[in-house]
């Protein structure tokens, strides 16, 4: 597990450095697909028909069906990078490590439980939770704040998957489900951004308070 979670903070960092928009949908679709793999890692019972369904709902709808659904929006637009991030990637890699060194530091106060039995993977998902909200303010095209609001929704459910044998694969999977409409109902902006204003960054939004 612990080979995972250093996988996972990894990427955090490709993420905060690249400027390619398809190249931030692939990360974040192949951090989906690792955090699929986590629950068959952190429950105790192994291969229950819970972790099952947790893990590979997470890998499907994280790894593939929300990746797809960005990429076909792109290729209704012409963006290819974020040309004016409001934090350079530099000064973002430096503020990833910051936050990972923090959560990790955090994660290592909080005592072995029966409700958190791995302090590690809490560590993880406020790693995740955070990088995501950095995102959404350091960046302005719509799909890098989208990616970002994917990492912070990677940052709840790794926190489920700390707490899944307390919870119902139910509430799991409407959490997953709900993820899915939003990002749906997310590209549907970027299509009429882009059909209004010619482009998906945000800040040309400002416009509307004139």
């Amino acid at each position: 597990m612990s080979m995972l979670i250093v996988v996972l903070v990894v990427s955090n960092f490709f993420l905060l450095g690249t400027s390619r928009l398809r190249a931030l949908i692939r990360i974040a679709a192949f951090e989906g697909l690792v955090l699929g793999l986590l629950p068959f890692f952190t429950q105790a019972e192994g291969f229950s028909f819970h972790t099952v369904i947790i893990g590979a709902g997470g890998m499907l709808l994280k790894g593939v069906a929300i990746p797809l659904l960005l990429n076909r929006a792109l290729r209704g637009v012409e963006a290819y990078r974020e040309e004016k991030p409001r934090v350079g990637y530099t000064t973002s890699i430096a503020a990833g490590i910051a936050i990972s060194v923090l959560a990790f530091w955090i994660g290592a106060a909080i005592p072995r439980s029966p409700l958190f039995p791995n302090p590690q993977v809490v560590s993880l998902a406020l790693c995740l939770a955070a990088v995501g909200l950095f995102l959404i303010v350091a960046r302005t095209e719509t799909v890098s704040q989208i990616v970002g609001y994917l990492m912070l929704e990677n940052g709840i459910y790794t926190f489920g998957i700390s707490l899944s044998a307390q919870q119902s694969v139910l509430v799991e999977m409407g959490v997953l489900l709900d993820l899915l409409v939003g990002v749906f109902i997310m590209c549907i902006v970027i299509y009429h951004i882009n059909r209004q204003f010619e482009s998906i960054n945000t800040e040309e939004l400002e416009v509307l308070k004139e």
